[in-house]
């Protein structure tokens, strides 16, 4: 960690510690009354030495101290603090007492009006927040609550695939008949017929009452009633449920899904020449440099068919720049590639490598080989 230089003097001193608390013609004032115009003179060399701007300090002639007090303000604000170094006093009565007269009690004020209305501005964006808030608290409640009644048991016998959210309402919202019947001692509940609302209504509106009355109400409706003597009472018989995995302490085992088999598969039928579906042969390109710039695309594919029999593609690079030969790219097969590869394949003098990038080109400068 590096550390500023100290340096002795009294006035620069006063100055760098002021500057941010007074105004320049406060400082200017105390520094003219207690210091001498050779202090101050040599303070402004020493600053300007200090910072390397020594060629661009002013010379005054008339009126020097003043000058040169308002040159050292200047030229510490237009500096980066961390640039200057740190300035201390030896001889502490050399310092000026600076008093309540030399402060800018206008300043002062302004600061302290400003403060009050940052802080109103504070505390009316913070009552504003706590409004919002406490907003959401209900509006959040009262989604919980419709959530829970939406919740509700709902009856076996009810199909889930037509309209089983009216149905719902329709059980939950129904009068109970509970009277006994004559031939039966046991005061056993009888449900009543249940009518549900078509199955077009979009909006439906639950009553806001607590959960607990829905549970006893549909616990009431799903309780099998007796048969009276002589009189069958009809029997709802519930919907056929899935049957699930369950261990005898009651957990449901879980598995995980199978993935797909995405392998590909490559087909093992014979060629038929008479077809022209074929499979295409893995090919690396090669970059071919250095040609003679008479040398045109089919000239290149009649020597690749001198050497090894095959036809290949061949594609023509156009330059950037102005240059006296050609160059190819040259799609060989990749099984054979050492033979490509080999220097005794090419002509004298001719540069291949294998070919880097993408390859540019118009349409017109390929040649691809009929087959």
């Amino acid at each position: 960690m590096s550390c500023k230089t100290l340096i002795v003097n009294e006035l620069l001193a006063f100055i760098q510690n002021a500057i941010d608390t007074m105004d320049e013609v406060s400082i200017m004032q105390i520094c003219k009354t207690n210091f001498k115009e050779e202090e101050i003179s040599s303070g402004k060399v020493l600053l300007y030495q200090t910072l390397d701007k020594i060629a661009t300090m002013p010379s005054r002639r008339r009126n020097g101290g003043e000058k040169c007090i308002q040159d050292i303000i200047s030229l510490l604000k237009v500096t980066d603090p961390d640039d200057v170094p740190d300035f201390v006093a030896k001889e502490l009565h050399k310092l000026p007492p600076v008093g309540f007269d030399h402060v800018d009690v206008t300043r002062l004020l302004k600061d302290i009006t400003f403060l009050k209305a940052s802080l109103a501005e504070v505390h009316t964006k913070l009552e504003a927040s706590e409004k919002t808030i406490s907003d959401l608290r209900v509006e959040l409640a009262s989604y919980r609550d419709a959530h829970a009644i939406c919740r509700s048991p709902v009856p076996s016998y009810v199909n889930a695939r037509r309209g089983a959210q009216n149905a719902c309402v329709g059980i939950l919202t129904a009068d109970v008949d509970v009277s006994p019947t004559a031939d039966d001692p046991s005061d056993a509940p009888r449900p009543a017929p249940v009518t549900s609302p078509p199955e077009k209504t979009s909006h439906v509106t639950l009553p806001a009452a607590p959960q607990c009355d829905y549970a006893a109400a549909a616990s009431k409706m799903t309780a099998t009633p007796k048969s009276s003597k002589g009189v069958n009472a009809p029997v709802r018989k519930s919907l056929p449920s899935k049957t699930k995995d369950v261990d005898e302490d009651g957990f449901t085992k879980v598995q995980k899904k199978k993935k797909l088999n995405r392998q590909n598969k490559c087909g093992t039928a014979a060629k038929d020449p008479n077809l022209r579906m074929r499979a295409e042969v893995p090919t690396t390109p090669l970059y071919v440099s250095r040609v003679h710039y008479c040398t045109k695309t089919e000239d290149v594919v009649e020597y690749l068919h001198a050497k090894t029999g095959l036809s290949l593609r061949v594609e023509r690079l156009e330059s950037r720049h102005k240059v006296s030969f050609n160059s190819f790219v040259v799609r060989v097969p990749t099984a054979k590639l050492s033979v490509y590869m080999d220097e005794g394949f090419w002509p004298q003098g001719v540069v291949f490598r294998r070919f880097r990038g993408r390859i540019p080109g118009p349409p017109e400068s390929r040649h691809t080989p009929k087959a």
